[in-house]
C-alpha cells in the first residue's frame, strides 16, 4: 500500500505535477521511514511548523515534541536543513568573478592531483557555479572524453557558459594538438546549443596555467568553429 502511494508520488514528481507541501515534505521523510507511511507525520509537522523551510531550521528539541518524530528523524531533518542553509548565499557558490578567481578555482580543485583529469564548469548568466563534471581514465598521463557525453550533459543541465579545465602532469602548461582537438569539439558542441565556451584552462601548479582565453588562442577557435561560421563556410579544417 505504502510503495504505490509513493510510487505515484514519484511519478508526479517526475512529470513535473503540481506537489502540495505535505507532499514534498512526505518525500522527504521517506529515507527516514523506508516502510512507514510517512503522511500522518507530515502533517503534524505542518501543523507545528508554518512550512517546510521552517521544519527544516527547527532545533532538534522543537522536532523531537512532535509526534511521530524521534531522534532519527529529527536529526535527518536537521542534517537537511544544515545542507541547504546557505543556498541563497553567494559564499555558498563558486562565482566567476573575473578571471583571477576562475584561476584560483581551477588551481583549488586541481591542486594535488597525480593523474591527469578534466572537468567541465556549468554557469549560469550570473556566473554562478552551477554543475561540475569531472572525467579521469584512471591513466596518469590522459583523459579522454567522447563529444556524446558532452552533449548529453549540456542537454540536461542547460548551461549559459562552460570552462574546461584539466591539468599536465609533465610540467608544462602548453597545449598539446590534442587539447587544441578537444577545445575545437568543445566550441562546436557549444555554439550547436547555444552556449559559451570561456575558456580552457591548463593546471601545472600555483601560478603556473595557461588560459586559451588570455593567451587569444580561444578567440581564434571561436572565429573558425562556431556552427555559424562552419555552415557559412562549409567546413572546419
Amino acid at each position: 500500500m505504502h510503495e504505490g502511494h509513493r510510487r505515484r508520488l514519484y511519478e508526479k514528481l517526475k512529470s513535473g505535477g503540481n506537489l502540495f507541501e505535505h507532499e514534498l515534505l512526505e518525500m522527504l521523510l521517506f529515507n527516514a521511514y523506508p516502510r512507514k507511511n510517512t503522511n500522518p507525520v507530515a502533517h503534524e509537522l505542518l501543523n507545528r511548523f508554518p512550512s517546510i523551510s521552517a521544519v527544516l531550521s527547527a532545533s532538534y528539541e522543537e522536532l523531537v515534541a512532535v509526534p511521530g518524530v524521534g531522534e532519527q528523524v529529527a536529526l535527518y531533518l536537521m542534517c537537511l536543513g544544515k545542507c541547504l542553509e546557505g543556498r541563497n548565499k553567494s559564499d555558498c557558490f563558486a562565482v566567476l568573478k573575473n578571471r583571477g578567481s576562475l584561476n584560483d578555482f581551477v588551481s583549488l580543485r586541481m591542486r594535488g592531483r597525480t593523474a591527469e583529469t578534466l572537468e567541465l564548469y556549468f554557469f549560469d548568466k550570473n556566473g554562478r557555479l552551477m554543475r561540475i563534471c569531472p572525467f579521469s581514465s584512471g591513466e596518469s598521463d590522459k583523459v579522454t572524453v567522447k563529444p556524446e557525453e558532452i552533449i548529453k550533459l549540456i542537454s540536461v543541465s542547460h548551461p549559459y557558459a562552460v570552462v574546461i579545465a584539466h591539468n599536465h602532469i609533465n610540467g608544462f602548461s602548453s597545449p598539446s594538438s590534442a587539447d587544441d582537438d578537444f577545445t575545437k569539439e568543445c566550441q562546436i558542441i557549444c555554439s550547436m546549443n547555444n552556449v559559451r565556451l570561456y575558456d580552457h584552462i591548463i593546471y601545472v601548479s600555483e601560478g603556473a596555467l595557461f588560459s586559451y582565453f588570455e593567451s587569444g588562442r580561444l578567440a581564434e577557435i571561436e572565429q573558425k568553429y562556431s556552427i555559424g561560421n562552419i555552415l557559412k563556410n562549409g567546413k572546419y579544417t
